[in-house]
């Protein structure tokens, strides 16, 4: 939207959320950052397979029968979403029940793992703060600069070297 001035706003600034964890996932890894004055970093890889790539266009005999043989499509993505929960799971056992947390990452992954984390924080009649942005893949160093950010811990300064 653009101002009466002509003047076009800012973007608004992150949400001010009391983050103690910060998790960087997708179907392949989670990173999570926890900071207790310095940064400790823990990294789940997980053993989700891929997305069953199309074989592009495919010719048929007519002389044969269709329908036979192989697995069904549904059926890999049955057992690639068993892998994904499976997985899930295992990061969010992970969180601690009193962190407050905010999860990144590219795709739905992140959306499912603040659901999973939500719906524990609902039958055990916890509170906790969980949000989600959507995140392209992050440096561990982003990622504690982040955290740092959020906890309003300042970045350490150092002088820039005498030149001469």
């Amino acid at each position: 939207m653009i101002e009466p001035t002509g003047a076009v706003p800012e973007a608004p600034p992150a949400p001010a959320v009391p983050v103690t964890l910060l998790v960087w996932i997708d179907a392949e890894e989670a990173i999570l950052v926890r900071w207790n004055g310095q940064a400790r970093i823990e990294r789940i890889a997980s053993d989700v397979p891929p997305h069953h790539e199309s074989t592009g266009h495919l010719r048929y005999d007519p002389l044969i029968r269709h329908g036979g043989g192989g697995l069904a499509q549904d059926r890999v993505e049955r057992d690639r979403f068993g892998h994904l929960r499976a997985y899930l799971t295992e990061v969010a056992e992970r969180i601690r029940p009193d962190e407050d947390v905010e999860i990144l990452g590219p795709g739905t992954v992140r959306e499912e793992l603040a659901r999973i984390l939500r719906d524990a924080d609902l039958r055990h009649g916890r509170q906790r703060t969980v949000v989600t942005t959507a995140s392209r893949p992050l440096s561990e160093r982003q990622l504690v600069a982040r955290l740092r950010d959020r906890m309003g811990e300042p970045p350490p300064r150092q002088r820039p070297r005498r030149v001469g």
